[in-house]
């Protein structure tokens, strides 16, 4: 079962992930906001799979 922390940040990272999206679809690589949806997006990913491995060995 999935733990609820890692259901939240699984919201979390998919509209992230279209947001990145949509954006992409109209601004540049290097704009400010492209760049910064997508480090939020890289710390998002990277705290999920640090929750997903940490509940992975709690059982």
């Amino acid at each position: 079962m999935m733990n609820i922390n890692l259901k939240i940040l699984d919201l979390q990272i998919n509209y992230l992930k279209e947001t990145l999206y949509v954006l992409l679809k109209c601004k540049e690589l290097t704009n400010q906001d492209v760049v910064k949806c997508s480090e939020k997006l890289d710390k998002l990913i990277l705290e999920y799979e640090r929750l997903r491995n940490i509940d992975q060995f709690s059982i």
